[in-house]
């Protein structure tokens, strides 16, 4: 697994986030296991939507890191990294000293809201997919009165082994009468998938406990029925004693986002945790005060309303127009790239780019106030048009006379929104009056630390490299980039991992210990991009170079993206050849083409969004891809993915088939000032050659998703602002 930045940086970039609010308590305690709960035992709460965030818990002979989110206001999930101190890893000659790891992934749904007649029901999975070790299942209930939180539920498995209640799942079917450790139940075997262990065993238990929040601000206590029978710890081979089945403990509110927790569990041993969380949802990150004010609205003389338009707008008076306008929209961070005066319509269509704003519409809503005090009276319809990599994204048009009433404290963004158009792109400026207006070449270029890394493994708990970037794109053309990516080693312990790949298929992913050991001083990307619109909504791209640390080649996409449509389809192919472990210019000897169609689709609730991919994958397997995502109203997206192929999973490997979680958090939500650069987070709990996709240039769905037609609706408002 690897990706730009540690686990650990980020979870302290959001405990600095967290510090930056004032202290309040949410009512919200995470368990040892990273959910809502009491100390070992789930409640029916969950956190607010769009919650985020990362944790600690310790509890011997347990030590958890844990991610966890609440991306939809009932569904909790939660990503777990286990430390079980005193069982080893394996054989010493095998993995050393090391203690053995575990990766979990657990879930929470809720039933039923809580109401004057009912209690807050949920159901959930503490282990799902994993090895099983910390398996079990719950039905759980909340109920609140005053100061107090009571739950009570029943578990199975683990949460559950302490009592002796018939599993009522047996009276259904037979199969969930049988013991969870039996063969088909457990995941420990490559290939297995653990779904026939879930609400199985011949007997449930019954856990519960109660909160209460103290008079002293931040303050909550716990109280708790352990359901577990530790005498049990199936798979961890751990020696754990429990006197009693009661567990006490606090949690303390530092802030919005940092919660401290102690404990006093199973009798005797004490246990701590630490939580640091966000908000994506309703998170703005801090003031902009380093981006410019919008312009003033200038508004026209009543007397010039309705004043007759030229037939032709003179050169000179043209040109003088373009320059006043370019220099009005550069205070803004926008470049203009075409202009044309449209007497007859009594219009103007102003092309721009700009890399500032995130939203199509403020955007459109400054160009606007800036050409109020440019445009001639007679221009009554403004029309702006978003540019990104040399193709149009969104057409916005404004009427001109609504924007004014909006500057004398007459109108609303509303009555603007009545009047405008939201117009489907065109492949260029076509007839424009003035084109080509930003001088090309254009060259930019950063430079900075960065971080990959490699976790888990029986060679180590982390190994991580520090590096220095330098990265730099040239722009010969409107419609061709060059971008190159180059690494420099500061410092890494790559050369302390041994363990070699035992892969059946194509080491096409797997081998990338050799990379990470022997490219240190990389050329991790020189390529070339030319991105085209040859029909309305219709975009393409051809690419070639190295693409990224493991491939090469040529590749081309193909996107149909039909205005204000929630769906989009497009088709992607490349031939890649694997590049030399040193990640300079040298290649390897696998070469392999692959290609996906690729389905897109915006469901109208929550932000949800998903695609489909089917194709051919980098070891010649064939399958598909399902990604779902959560676009927060902070710019944040959350979404988890899987790949199915028909790669057998006792070929595939440990894990079965390949799925992981991705953030990408705007850089605007810690920066003073707005910008559309963001970074990306990929996990995945294990890396294997089944199911793996190749980058292999810019992605034309993510640089033409300005134009989304439904965030443009749903930010309207930041026509204003």
């Amino acid at each position: 697994m690897g990706c730009r930045f540690p686990l650990l940086a980020r979870l302290a970039a959001l405990g600095l986030a967290a510090v930056s609010t004032a202290r309040a308590d949410d009512g919200l305690n995470l368990n040892d296991f990273g959910g809502v709960g009491l100390l070992q035992t789930p409640s029916a709460r969950f956190a607010d939507e769009g919650t985020f965030g990362g944790g600690l818990s310790s509890i011997k002979p347990y030590n958890q890191i844990q991610i966890f989110a609440t991306p939809l206001p009932w569904l909790e999930a939660v990503f777990r990294y286990t430390d079980v101190i005193d069982r080893p890893y394996g054989p010493e000659s095998f993995s050393g000293f090391q203690s053995y790891k575990d990766r979990s992934f657990g879930f929470k749904l809720r039933l039923v809201e809580e109401s004057a007649l009912w209690p807050q029901l949920a159901i959930g999975i503490q282990d799902f997919g994993g090895t099983g070790v910390f398996g079990g299942e719950y039905l759980v209930a909340s109920r609140r009165w005053y100061d107090w939180d009571f739950s009570f539920g029943l578990g199975w498995g683990r949460l559950g082994e302490g009592g002796d209640l018939r599993n009522p799942l047996t009276q259904i079917a037979g199969r969930f009468d049988r013991d969870r450790t039996g063969t088909g139940t457990s995941t420990s075997t490559p290939g297995g998938s653990g779904v026939g262990r879930l609400f199985t065993g011949g007997t449930i238990g019954p856990f519960g406990g109660v909160q209460w929040r103290t008079p002293i601000d931040g303050l909550r206590l716990q109280l708790e029925y352990d359901g577990n029978d530790y005498s049990n710890e199936r798979g961890t081979g751990s020696s754990v004693r429990q006197r009693i089945p009661v567990n006490i403990g606090a949690d303390y509110a530092v802030s919005d986002g940092i919660h401290l927790g102690l404990g006093y569990e199973r009798g005797e041993r004490l246990s701590f945790r630490l939580s640091l969380r966000t908000n994506l949802e309703t998170g703005r990150g801090p003031v902009k005060v380093l981006d410019p004010l919008p312009p003033a609205i200038l508004t026209r003389a009543p007397e010039s309303l309705g004043s007759p338009a030229p037939e032709a707008v003179a050169p000179a008076e043209l040109q003088a127009l373009t320059g006043r306008l370019a220099t009005a929209l550069s205070q803004q961070s926008f470049a203009l790239s075409a202009f044309d005066l449209q007497p007859a319509g009594r219009a103007a269509t102003i092309w721009l780019e700009q890399q500032r704003f995130r939203s199509a519409t403020r955007v459109a809503g400054r160009a606007v106030r800036s050409a109020t005090g440019v445009l001639p009276p007679w221009v009554d319809r403004i029309t702006v048009v978003g540019i990104d990599g040399g193709v149009e994204t969104w057409r916005i048009t404004i009427n001109r006379r609504e924007f004014e009433k909006f500057g004398q404290f007459r109108g609303s963004p509303e009555e603007i929104r009545r009047t405008a158009d939201l117009d489907p792109v065109q492949p260029d400026p076509g007839t424009a009056d003035v084109q080509g207006l930003i001088k090309l070449p254009t060259w930019s270029w950063d430079t900075g630390p960065g971080f990959r890394q490699q976790i888990g493994g029986p060679d180590g708990f982390y190994f991580g490299q520090l590096l220095w970037r330098l990265t730099g794109d040239v722009r010969p053309t409107e419609h061709l980039t060059f971008s190159a990516a180059l690494s420099f080693n500061l410092l890494n312990n790559f050369d302390d991992i041994t363990l070699e790949s035992n892969s059946q298929l194509p080491r096409v992913r797997s081998d990338i210990v050799d990379y990470l050991q022997q490219g240190q001083q990389a050329v991790s990307r020189l390529e070339t991009n030319y991105i085209w619109s040859p029909a309305s909504g219709v975009y393409a791209r051809l690419s070639a170079g190295l693409f990224e640390d493991m491939y090469g080649g040529v590749a081309g996409e193909l996107l149909w993206r039909p205005h204000f449509q929630r769906w989009a389809v497009g088709l992607d192919a490349n031939v890649v050849q694997q590049r030399d472990y040193a990640v300079r210019f040298n290649f390897r000897d696998y070469r392999v083409a692959t290609g996906h169609l690729n389905l897109y689709y915006d469901f109208p609730w929550y932000g949800l969004k998903a695609k489909l991919s089917a194709g051919r994958y980098l070891a010649r397997d064939w399958g598909s891809t399902i990604e779902v995502a959560r676009e927060f109203r902070s710019g944040a997206t959350l979404g988890v993915f899987a790949t199915f192929t028909d790669v057998p999973a006792k070929v595939f490997g440990e894990g079965s088939f390949d799925k992981g979680f991705f953030l990408n958090l705007p850089f605007d939500l810690v920066f003073p000032r707005s910008t559309r650069r963001s970074v990306n987070f990929l996990f995945r709990p294990l890396t294997r050659d089944g199911g793996q996709k190749v980058r292999d240039g810019i992605d034309l769905y993510n640089a033409t998703d300005a134009g989304n037609g439904g965030r443009i609706v749903s930010d309207w408002a930041d026509v204003v602002r």
